[in-house]
């Protein structure tokens, strides 16, 4: 998870299949302007990857541990995927208060964001939830799509990077009509030229899924204690394929196998590093070679020749064979 120094208990995650993806560090440093709200902001920002998969439905996970020391009415969470405000959660703090004693929480306060919402047609106070889903973006190679370089580019321009911002909320208010804002996340859509994603590795946008579920879902407004600009933490989350955080050296590429080394040739025998022991056997044994080989010479019938015949026996093995005396063996019952 997720978690900023300066606000312990805070955690905010990605999850696919009920699980929190891995979290993966940024080692660049985001360009700030100078100026007292972008220098604020980004010394209350988190910034982390995680690998994404093609049509994984995922889901945003907020955690308000022990160590949340909650003082006021309200956590606002809202949510940007891909540039666009997509949901704008809210934990009331009296909704939970049989975990918490005071500012004090006793038991971790969860709040699970899996889609955005819609009307449900002819149903009082249900919606039709629409999950999240990763989808993988296409591109190609093709020249003739090189004109269209510049409008890739401005599409894909955010997509990637899924934001949540935490504020201090106010007393909360139960809104009785509310007007549900239809959101499109409709993902890339056409394929892109792979030139517009050079050097960024983006590998998916986010989509939302069909709206077959039906909830219930209410309603409550609250303000932001310290106004838009001053959240109390910012969490970004970037989203890429395995092999494109691979490419990106987020996480390190599988090493090849190493070439197996040859074993070096052993080194000739040299005579004058024998010592005199050595020397005379060496000298021995030279003697006694050469001796055998006049002897050799001397004795050409000294070798004798078996003949084979055409089974592959010796004439004197098939003597040896013949000599033993019969054996009888008897197959009948007894």
């Amino acid at each position: 998870m997720a978690v900023l120094d300066t606000v312990p208990g805070l955690d905010v995650s990605i999850c696919i299949d009920g699980q929190p993806l891995e979290e993966y560090s940024e080692d660049e440093e985001e360009e700030v302007e100078e100026t007292p709200i972008a220098e604020y902001q980004a010394a209350k920002t988190v910034r982390k990857y995680v690998e994404s998969v093609s049509d994984k439905e995922f889901e945003v996970r907020i955690v308000l541990g022990t160590s949340f020391v909650l003082n006021y009415d309200c956590v606002l969470t809202p949510i940007n995927i891909d540039g666009k405000r997509v949901i704008e959660p809210v934990i009331v703090k009296s909704h939970h208060s049989h975990l918490m004693r005071g500012s004090r929480i006793l038991s971790d306060v969860v709040r699970k964001v899996e889609g955005v919402t819609r009307p449900a047609p002819g149903a009082n106070e249900q919606v039709l939830l629409q999950k999240f889903r990763f989808a993988k973006i296409d591109t190609t190679a093709d020249d003739s799509k090189l004109t269209n370089v510049k409008q890739d580019m401005k599409r894909v321009e955010e997509v990637g990077e899924i934001m949540v911002k935490i504020y201090r909320g106010g007393e909360a208010e139960v809104a009785s009509k509310v007007t549900v804002p239809i959101v499109k996340l409709r993902g890339i859509g056409e394929t892109v030229h792979e030139k517009a994603l050079k050097g960024d590795a983006k590998s998916h946008s986010a989509v939302l899924g069909p709206a077959t579920q039906l909830i219930e879902q209410s309603y409550v407004k609250s303000k932001k204690l310290d106004g838009d600009d001053y959240p109390i933490a910012i969490f970004k989350f970037k989203y890429r394929s395995r092999d494109a955080l691979k490419s990106l050296l987020i996480i390190e590429r599988s090493p090849s196998p190493e070439a197996e080394e040859e074993p070096e040739p052993e080194p000739g025998l040299r005579l004058d590093n024998l010592n005199p022991t050595q020397k005379t056997r060496l000298e021995q044994f030279l003697r006694e070679l050469v001796n055998e080989g006049d002897s050799g010479r001397n004795t050409p019938n000294r070798t004798i020749k078996r003949e084979r015949d055409e089974s592959g026996g010796s004439e004197a093995s098939r003597k040896k064979r013949r000599s033993g005396p019969p054996v009888t063996i008897d197959l009948t019952d007894d």
